[in-house]
């Protein structure tokens, strides 16, 4: 049967959703086993791979187009599923917010086996309520649902952030998701409007829920922008599926009140199996300078001064210079940074040759831009953190020296597929601006060696014809 996967209009029966729902559901094992397979990488992690297949992507070797192709991907297949989930769910006459449950992956394969078994409604059992009287003016009804929307936003980050400290597909997706359909159902409860109409609103709320979220100093400016690409379309998608609910679904008002319950349930599955995605970073680059001097830079590295991104201008953490306390192995480390001072401990140090040091007080990821001193996000801190750094020099012919930095990093945002390219290109930037430095720094520094060099010879010159000429 052809239907509209995308649609949240009419039921559909079993046989329909399991031809469409298995396929959309399974697509995802082949791609990632193809992308593993091209970058000859093995599956070792079967029950990983069986539960989040799209895991094994953010901790491998694939570039930002292969993550974004697989986020592509997850996101399509998830929006479909969340369509025929509730369509599915009408037919069954069962609790249609199974279809924001869906948008967490790891609620999609229960949900999809239940709604292959359940049985449709028996034969001439009502599935539409009697037609309201819809006799409001749509601005009133448009009222009422940016109020309700901004209001589920509010509870929802309270939860999320403050009492579950997640930050998850649960906040970034189901949230934005159930937020579009209580506003797009409560806009339609009483006076019926247009889909266009609807999906206004529904922006109008997104925007609404965000200068909220910023004048209640509950999240900044830079981390409402960068996840506004995400939100925008679950929000969308679930003001489709409140408009229906509204306009088509028995008893609406029993469903709407009970998607809330459907956010602290992913808030606490997420809280108890957190997401995390370790990554490592290399980059090098040559110095005309002696290894002598480049470990100089590196040990006492002086005031960065390379140009920065303008995510950094708008608060995103970067290194600012960095001094190491001591010598040898256990010798301190402070990596100064524009949120604050690192802690580090070396634990590898072979002079001129290697420095490695591990993290031991990281820094805030970013300083929120607000009106406010403070935002209440714990996002800024822990959950994206340094783990290790380490410099290796390697001496080359031409007294020239290669830098090969090092770094390990860890990341505890979901969906990663869509933070992890954004992140490794931070790092890398910031990794670049270091390396920079530090060429430029020994290289100032084997000059001005070679300056007092010539200096103390030509000194020395005008000493002995001095003295022979006094002879």
């Amino acid at each position: 049967m052809m239907i509209n996967p995308f649609s949240f209009q009419g039921p559909i029966d079993r046989k329909t959703y399991i031809v469409w729902a298995w396929p959309l559901y399974f697509v995802q094992y082949p791609i990632v086993w193809a992308l593993v397979q091209l970058h000859g990488e093995r599956i070792t992690e079967d029950l990983r791979f069986l539960i989040a297949p799209w895991s094994l992507i953010v901790v491998g070797p694939y570039s930002p187009a292969e993550m974004a192709l697989a986020l592509l991907v997850l996101l399509l297949s998830s929006a479909m599923l969340a369509a025929l989930s509730f369509r599915r769910s009408v037919d069954a006459d069962e609790n249609t917010w199974v279809a924001a449950g869906v948008l967490a992956i790891l609620f999609q394969l229960p949900i999809i086996l239940y709604l292959s078994v359940a049985p449709s409604a028996q034969p001439g059992r009502p599935l539409a309520e009697q037609e309201q009287a819809r006799n409001l003016p749509g601005w009133i009804g448009g009222l009422q649902g940016m109020l309700a929307g901004v209001g589920v936003t509010l509870a929802a980050v309270v939860l999320s952030a403050l009492v579950f400290k997640t930050y998850g597909q649960g906040i970034f997706l189901a949230s934005p998701f159930v937020i579009g359909a209580v506003t797009a159902f409560m806009a339609n409860r009483r006076s019926e409007l247009s889909l266009g109409q609807s999906t206004g609103i529904v922006g109008i709320t997104g925007f609404a829920a965000c200068m909220m979220l910023l004048g209640l100093a509950l999240e900044g400016i830079l981390c409402v922008v960068v996840v506004a690409p995400l939100a925008v379309g679950a929000a969308m998608l679930g003001g489709l599926l409140g408009r229906e609910l509204a306009l088509r679904i028995k008893n609406p008002g029993r469903k709407i009140a009970s998607s809330i319950a459907v956010l602290p349930l992913i808030f606490a599955l997420e809280a108890a199996f957190p997401p995390v995605a370790r990554f490592e970073t290399q980059q090098s680059i040559e110095v005309r300078a002696e290894a002598a001097h480049v470990w100089k830079a590196i040990v006492q590295m002086e005031t960065i001064e390379e140009p920065l991104l303008l995510a950094h201008r708008l608060g995103l953490a970067y290194p600012v210079r960095g001094r190491v306390f001591g010598a040898g192995v256990g010798a301190l480390r402070h990596g100064d940074f524009s949120t604050g001072t690192a802690i580090e401990r070396v634990t590898e140090w072979v002079e001129n040759k290697k420095l490695t040091f591990v993290v031991l007080k990281d820094v805030a990821g970013l300083r929120e831009l607000s009106p406010y001193r403070h935002v209440h996000a714990p996002h800024v801190i822990g959950y994206f953190t340094t783990r290790e750094t380490s410099f290796e020099l390697v001496e080359k012919s031409g007294g020239l020296t290669e830098i090969v930095e090092r770094t390990s990093h860890e990341l505890r945002l979901d969906p990663a597929l869509y933070w992890l390219p954004i992140v490794r290109h931070v790092v890398d930037h910031n990794n670049g601006r270091v390396l920079a430095h530090i060429k430029k720094q020994a290289e100032r520094g084997a000059t001005a060696g070679l300056s007092d060099r010539a200096s103390e010879s030509a000194d020395m010159e005008s000493r002995t014809g001095f003295l022979l000429a006094r002879e």
